[in-house]
């Protein structure tokens, strides 16, 4: 085992990353969607590598929320997985840290995300760095419901 370090996505790593998404959702976002989201996020886009293989990744947005005279940041995981055979080693966290530290450095206090109802371990896991269940998203991911969590961010 090599040491496995963090770095920004590029268009060529794409392919990759689908794979991962392919190993770990059941409902996998296309490649098409990776590349728009790629473009949108370019700087959001994180990947965990080791030995200079793609073992993980995470994806995130700014979005501005609340009141137009008082909008609010807010950083939107929108993604993140870790290859099976790595799971359990910190990538996930690791990648989780990345992306929150670089919402915070756009101004946001506030990160959220969305989980399978059914995926009690990424829940506890989400718990245990200190977010929060929010609500229920009723059939958020088509097949079932998803639960919204957020956490506050220390600017």
């Amino acid at each position: 085992m090599g040491t496995i370090r963090l770095r920004d996505a590029c268009e060529e790593d794409l392919p990759l990353i689908h794979l991962i998404e392919e190993e770990v959702y059941p409902v996998p976002w296309t490649p098409n969607f990776f590349r728009i989201i790629y473009h949108m996020n370019e700087d959001l886009f994180i990947v965990a590598v080791e030995d200079e293989r793609i073992i993980g990744y995470t994806v995130g947005e700014i979005e501005i929320m609340g009141r137009k005279d008082a909008p609010r940041k807010a950083g939107h995981v929108l993604n993140i997985a870790v290859r099976s055979e790595y799971q359990g080693r910190g990538v996930g966290t690791m990648l989780l840290d990345e992306v929150e530290m670089r919402f915070m450095r756009k101004g946001s206090n506030i990160a959220y995300l969305e989980v399978r109802e059914s995926n009690e371990n990424a829940q506890k896991i989400y718990s245990h760095r200190g977010y929060l269940y929010v609500r229920t998203a009723e059939n958020y991911y088509g097949d079932e419901d998803g639960y919204i969590m957020s956490k506050k961010l220390d600017n």
